[in-house]
């Protein structure tokens, strides 16, 4: 008998073991051509992996193979690494690559027939197990199969842009490499001149943010109609007839790679459905089974039409839509965009229960998901206080600071305020509570993406209600900090009168302080005309006890100090200072206190006299004297110079001169050679008088 044949048993017919097992093998001739029809090679599972270098694992699964027999391994299989290779060999493995395939192959175990026990029984029949085995044979898988994970165009990665639109990897790249596959050798895919078209495209520098979006956009899509139309002719290609010496369905190829174990799965019988299948699937025609496939990547080839740049001239004022719409191509419609994330349960709005089931299911099953798509995605709406939509599509590519301006006049003259932010993208995406949108409401806060040139190049939104939420939350506390805020204003208010009182009899002891230093001028003037070096000492120790009367002035201010250092921690800034006949001199502008110009130049006529009295001494036991003093009048001259200046604001630089003065005076009279107990005393008087400008 033929495998198509197949025997008819009637009643009283004597049956050989022949017939009956023509039957069997009817059956299972059957059952091949059923597998064949379905598909050859891996079906599911039947993966591999090297575990600690040393061991291959081959995970449970099913598979097909040549002949439509069904293999089903039911448990892991190991394999022990290095391999050893068995002796059969398959037509469809070559041994030149090296390494080893794992192949799957159907199996016939016989049991021993059990020995009879009954009266008159001749024997009875064979128990055959059909089973699987995994063969480890040297070489790698050939010959045709499906193959797609080796398509090249899978190596070439889809344009990705940045946040202002600029491409970060190569178009021209992705372009040549999309055009090469179409072009297929001598027998191109698609129309020569919608290849053509394609390699005639590039973006440039002078092209705004949306024109680049747009290319880099439709050189993806083409670049996926690509692929499914090369995946759709690489399952066209598959032969039906799959005959073979020995069937079997190789899983993968384990090698060494830089003396480590690898499994690698590409070199494997992949899942081959029908033909018949697949035509069906496609629904294409049996002339030409992509040509749905095909149609559909010229069309979007030939529909190539980048955007026209913005118009030039002045920015126009938005056209307000009501009711969650915004203008696009002059019409008010509803676009909502979606957040970054979809929630988990978005399906739940869409759910109802069917009273019928036999009745169609109308899709979207409400009416509210599609006007409403903020419900679904659950973000916040647009148009929650009823002021309209404002559509902001117009503006991408216009200069941002020239459409916020348009947008606060559209805003104001509608009675609102307007809240716009002109960002760089990042900080746009940063922004908390921030939407990407294609229109805003005038109460929302309006967000302008800009690039490097200031140009806009993508619109969002913080919506009004969230503010609204923020500010309603915040209240109590802002309502706390005024509360201490006007506390706090009231005792600075106090002490801002006792401070006013002080400052009084701080002007009064600075003017005692004015005619004291007169006196000392008229002391130094007595000693320069009758200088006796034996009354040094004398003339000095009358000195010191005219400066000791300085001594209460010191402590009155250290009290005034007191209490400015207060008013500086509750006012947090510069502080007023006394000036000498009234008034009060601003320090802001400087660590010293104002000192009065006519003061100043009586420090100065002072310091001449000093000077010239340390010059008269017969001799000096330093040194360095000749160079202190040079250095004492340099300093006079500056305070001199300044103290003459009629700008209104030098006072502190009065102040300034009046310690450097001072400073070099008092090493001058150390260096004239007077007593060192006399020196110190000079020495700390004059630390207090300059403590007095501090």
């Amino acid at each position: 008998m033929t495998p198509h044949q197949y025997p008819v048993f009637e009643e009283g017919q004597t049956l050989t073991e022949a017939e009956l097992n023509d039957l069997r093998d009817f059956l299972h001739e059957r059952d091949r051509l059923v597998g064949r029809m379905i598909g050859f090679g891996v079906n599911c599972g039947l993966g591999g992996m090297v575990k600690a270098g040393a061991t291959l694992t081959i995970r449970p699964g099913l598979a097909v193979d040549q002949f439509g027999e069904p293999l089903v391994l039911s448990e892991e299989r190991t394999i022990a690494l290095p391999p050893t290779a068995v002796t059969p060999s398959y037509d469809f493995i070559a041994t030149g690559p090296g390494g080893f395939s794992v192949v799957l192959e159907a199996t016939d175990t016989i049991e021993p027939a059990p020995e009879c026990g009954e009266e008159g029984c001749a024997g009875h029949s064979e128990l055959h197990t059909r089973g699987v085995a995994l063969r480890i044979v040297a070489g790698r898988v050939t010959g045709t199969r499906m193959d797609f994970s080796a398509e090249p165009l899978l190596s070439v990665e889809p344009i990705r842009l940045a946040l202002d639109s600029t491409p970060i990897n190569s178009y021209p790249t992705l372009r040549n490499a999309i055009a090469t596959r179409l072009t297929n050798g001598t027998q191109p895919l698609v129309d020569t001149a919608l290849i053509a078209k394609l390699q005639a495209t590039s973006i440039v520098s002078a092209d705004q943010a949306g024109v680049k979006g747009y290319k880099c956009g439709w050189l993806n899509m083409v670049l996926f109609a690509t692929l499914d139309l090369l995946r759709i002719e690489a399952l066209i290609r598959l032969s039906c007839d799959r005959s073979t010496t020995r069937p079997g369905v190789v899983l993968g190829w384990v090698h060494q790679v830089s003396s480590t174990w690898v499994f690698d799965c590409a070199f494997r019988h992949a899942w081959e459905p029908p033909r018949g299948f697949t035509e069906a699937f496609l629904g294409g025609t049996c002339a030409d089974p992509a040509g749905s496939f095909r149609d559909e990547l010229e069309a979007l080839l030939a529909g190539y039409a980048p955007p026209e740049p913005v118009p030039g001239g002045t920015t126009p004022p938005p056209v307000k839509c009501p009711k969650g719409s915004i203008l696009i191509g002059g019409k008010c419609i509803n676009i909502y965009y979606p957040p970054p994330k979809i929630p988990d349960h978005w399906q739940i709005p869409w759910e109802f229960e069917l009273l019928d089931p036999k009745v169609p299911i109308w899709y979207p099953p409400y009416e509210r998901p599609w006007k409403e798509p903020w419900t679904i995605y659950e973000t916040e709406q647009w148009n929650r206080f009823d002021d309209g939509v404002i559509g902001a599509t117009d503006y991408v590519g216009r200069p941002g600071s020239e459409v916020r301006n348009v947008l606060e006049g559209f805003i104001a003259e509608d009675g609102g305020l307007a809240d716009i932010r002109v960002l760089a993208p990042a900080e746009a995406q940063a922004l908390d509570g921030y939407l990407p949108s294609g229109g805003f409401s005038p109460s929302d806060t309006i967000v302008l993406s800009v690039d490097s040139a200031g140009v806009v190049v993508a619109t969002g939104r913080v919506a009004a209600v969230r503010n609204t939420r923020l500010v309603g939350a915040a209240l109590p506390a802002a309502l706390g900090a005024a509360t201490a805020a006007q506390a706090a204003a009231t005792e600075l208010k106090g002490l801002s009168a006792g401070f006013e009182t002080r400052f009084d009899a701080m002007d009064q002891t600075i003017t005692g302080l004015g005619g004291n230093l007169t006196t000392l001028q008229t002391d130094f003037l007595a000693y320069k005309t009758s200088f006796d070096p034996g009354s040094f000492d004398t003339r000095v120790g009358t000195l010191e006890q005219d400066l000791k009367q300085f001594g209460t002035v010191q402590g009155r201010i250290d009290v005034l100090e007191g209490k400015i250092e207060i008013i500086t921690k509750v006012g947090g800034g510069g502080r007023p200072e006394p000036r000498i006949g009234g008034g009060f001199a601003d320090t802001t502008a400087g660590p010293h206190r104002g000192i009065d110009k006519a003061l100043g130049q009586g420090i100065a006529d002072f310091a001449e006299t000093t000077i010239a009295a340390m010059r008269s001494l017969p001799s000096a036991g330093n040194r360095n004297f000749k160079r202190y003093a040079a250095a004492a009048d340099r300093a006079k001259t500056e305070l001199a110079a300044t103290a003459a200046s009629e700008a209104p604001a030098d006072e502190p630089m009065v102040a300034a001169a009046t310690l450097e003065m001072l400073s070099t005076l008092r090493t001058l009279v150390k260096a004239a050679g007077v007593s060192p107990d006399l020196g110190r005393q000079l020495d700390a008087q004059l630390r207090e008088l300059g403590g007095l400008m501090q």
